[in-house]
């Protein structure tokens, strides 16, 4: 073997032990999930950990079924889908928004699923007047109504385009006390997480839910970013979620979960 043979040989073998480090580096760093730290139960900060039902499901799917790394880290919502825009983490859990998927791959199958209701105050002088609306549509005739929503929710965003008197809070968890306190009318929300906070905050018994107005059965995904270097694990996380749907595993999953929060 000449010389030239020996220095080529030498130049495969240094890049073939590069891309086995670089893939062993990526296989074993964990895949950072960002989670908004004011929406509990579903995630929050206590004690700088993050906790709640989304972050349970991601340590029981991608943690304990694939045996994959994961950093949960809380921050402001907005701040959390922001970082994983710029690749600075990689994946979040929330419902789809059509700016989301421009940057993210999404779970094919959602890990759980939610129902959007409305709710007001029990005082609250639009009361029946809400109690009759069906749909976002007519919601949208009555111009007088102040919404709210959480800062960063892009569902609402959308939802909410046309309508006259929004406003914004950090924390879904105050949002209880604004209605109660006649701070504002109207707020759509998973009638699970609104019924957790008003309880936790002392007003369930001075606000009201319409069930008979549905935005919809929302399925709550993960999202990794398309320039995260873990883009690809998320094939891999369909097919699991695939079986678990399948086999009715996930809806068990469901159950444990949100008994353990109390959520109803």
């Amino acid at each position: 073997m000449d010389d030239l043979q020996v220095t080529s040989l030498r130049a495969v073998l240094v890049l073939l032990g590069l891309f086995l480090f670089t893939a062993q580096t990526i296989a074993d760093s964990a895949i950072v999930v960002g989670y908004g730290d004011a929406y509990e139960p579903f995630a929050w900060v206590e004690e700088g950990q993050v906790r709640g039902i989304q972050v349970d499901f991601v340590e029981a799917v991608l943690v304990e079924r694939m045996g994959l790394k994961v950093r949960h880290e809380g921050c402001p919502w907005n701040r959390c889908q922001r970082e994983v825009r710029k690749g600075e983490k990689d994946a979040f859990f929330t419902v789809p928004t059509a700016e989301r998927e421009e940057y993210t791959l999404k779970s094919l199958f959602p890990f759980y699923v939610t129902r959007f209701v409305m709710h007001t105050s029990r005082e609250n002088r639009f009361r029946d007047q809400l109690s009759e609306v069906r749909t976002l549509e007519e919601l949208e005739s009555m111009t007088e109504l102040r919404h709210v929503h959480m800062l960063g929710s892009g569902w609402h965003e959308s939802a909410l385009a046309n309508m006259e008197h929004v406003q914004t809070s950090h924390g879904a968890d105050m949002i209880p006390i604004l209605l109660a306190r006649d701070r504002a009318d109207v707020y759509i929300e998973q009638a699970e997480m609104f019924r957790y906070q008003a309880r936790q905050k002392g007003v369930l018994d001075e606000v009201i839910s319409f069930d008979q107005f549905a935005a919809g059965a929302l399925g709550w995904h993960l999202f990794i970013g398309r320039d995260s270097k873990h883009a690809d694990v998320m094939s891999r996380i369909d097919l699991v979620l695939a079986e678990m749907t399948a086999s009715g595993e996930l809806q068990t999953l469901k159950r444990q979960i949100f008994a353990k929060y109390g959520v109803e």
